[in-house]
């Protein structure tokens, strides 16, 4: 399912919520000790699921924002991201609406010392809240930058690999050929020797002499021609 609408169905839940709850508050009639309780009580539910819910709203804005430049990798046109900004603007402005009712008669009567502890505890803990899932995104998409380098870092290794791989077949190959080289060579000089030795056999110690001295002969008119 889409994060953005799971994050809108909770956002409208809570802003039917707050709804409810400043009704509730509009409702209250009288300016006793009970009737002010229960007024104060509402009044800091209302604001809280109001602060809430304008956070929720800021971070789906910036998600928005960031699915635009990308819009094809989510699947979204630009009718749905309009959309998408449409219902943000429409439910900040309904908060807008239900905070103004709210400081409406908060003009006339400060807050009490116990509701402004209360509110300021209430905001120190949506601002950790806050801060916190700040955080845990900047990490996540951190681990999803190192999970893309080391993807391409993975994917370069295996091209090198194939390459080494195709390498090493190509010196087998010339090995082989190499090997068949050597042993023709080899063969063909054993045979040569066969037949140098069939011919100092057939010759006999006199013509073995004789063809000694010619070789001689020959070696030394090689070396005068070399260096001259």
């Amino acid at each position: 399912m889409d994060p953005f609408n799971i994050v809108k169905a909770d956002v409208q839940e809570s802003l039917s919520k707050a709804q409810a709850d400043l009704l509730s508050w509009q409702r209250i009639k009288g300016r006793g000790a009970a009737a002010n309780a229960d007024r104060g009580k509402l009044s800091d539910a209302v604001e809280g699921e109001c602060k809430s819910i304008g956070w929720q709203l800021e971070e789906l804005g910036k998600a928005v924002d960031a699915a635009e430049k990308n819009a094809a990798r989510f699947n979204l046109t630009q009718a749905d991201l309009a959309s998408r900004r449409r219902w943000i603007m429409e439910t900040n402005r309904e908060v807008d609406r239900m905070m103004n009712a709210l400081r409406a008669p908060q003009q006339a009567a400060p807050p009490s010392p116990t509701r402004k502890l209360n509110s300021a505890i209430h905001e120190e803990n949506e601002s950790f809240i806050g801060e916190q899932h700040s955080t845990q995104q900047q990490m996540m998409r951190q681990q999803d930058e190192d999970l893309d380098q080391l993807g391409e870092s993975v994917s370069r290794i295996g091209h090198l690999g194939l390459t080494i791989h195709e390498e090493l077949q190509q010196q087998g190959t010339m090995l082989d050929e190499l090997d068949e080289d050597v042993d023709g060579t080899t063969a063909r000089l054993q045979a040569a020797q066969k037949r140098i030795n069939h011919v100092l056999a057939k010759a006999g110690m006199k013509g073995q002499l004789l063809i000694i001295l010619f070789l001689i002969v020959v070696l030394a008119v090689l070396m005068m021609f070399a260096f001259s």
